[in-house]
């Protein structure tokens, strides 16, 4: 009869050999999601929608439940039925949460207006413009002219530009500074908004 009860121990054995963490827990995390996958699965098709959400449900239990048993959570290894029925029903309303909130959202999708098309927006500077802001960027010195066009052609940030120009990143931001109320004058000159 003992060797009957090793070879098919009941649940609260298996739960023992998981939180003991030995050379046989591997064996008995597997034999215990074989025992529980289908209740789990059972419960999740009469609690929810369809077989793909009592799939998700049953999976969801038979990561939950091993690692509890892991981690000392479980206080009662002899009813640990019932501790798979509450997780069962923990995961089910989480499910259910998820999927009103998706449907909402999906509700709220389909009854907003979708936007009427329209014409582009007309850019905020003409051809003019910018025929004078190539002459204002010529009227810098070269080192504010590449310090421009790394900040905002490139997008690279102050100390990327003074790895590069051999800089300090303090003198990037002042010389970034300088060049840009220089082009903001000569613009302003031209009679230009930018």
């Amino acid at each position: 009869m003992a060797a009957e009860a090793a070879e098919h121990p009941d649940n609260a054995e298996l739960a023992r050999r998981i939180q003991e963490r030995g050379a046989n827990a591997s064996a008995a995390e597997t034999e215990l999601c074989r025992r529980f996958w289908q209740r789990a699965r059972l419960y999740g098709l009469r609690h929810l929608r369809g077989v793909t959400e009592a799939e998700d449900l049953a999976q969801q239990v038979m990561e939950v439940t091993p690692t509890a048993l892991r981690n000392g959570r479980v206080d009662d290894l002899e009813l640990l039925d019932r501790y798979v029925l509450g997780v069962c029903r923990n995961v089910a309303h989480a499910l259910r949460r998820a999927g009103e909130r998706t449907a909402k959202a999906a509700q709220r999708l389909a009854l907003e207006p979708a936007p009427a098309l329209q014409e582009p927006p007309e850019r905020p500077w003409g051809t003019q413009s910018v025929e004078h802001l190539t002459v204002c960027l010529a009227g810098l010195s070269q080192r504010e002219q590449r310090v421009v066009q790394l900040s905002f052609a490139q997008w690279l940030s102050s100390p990327e530009i003074a790895e590069q120009l051999g800089v300090a990143p303090g003198n990037i931001r002042v010389i970034r500074h300088r060049a840009l109320r220089k082009l903001r004058q000569c613009m302003d000159q031209a009679g230009v908004s930018a």
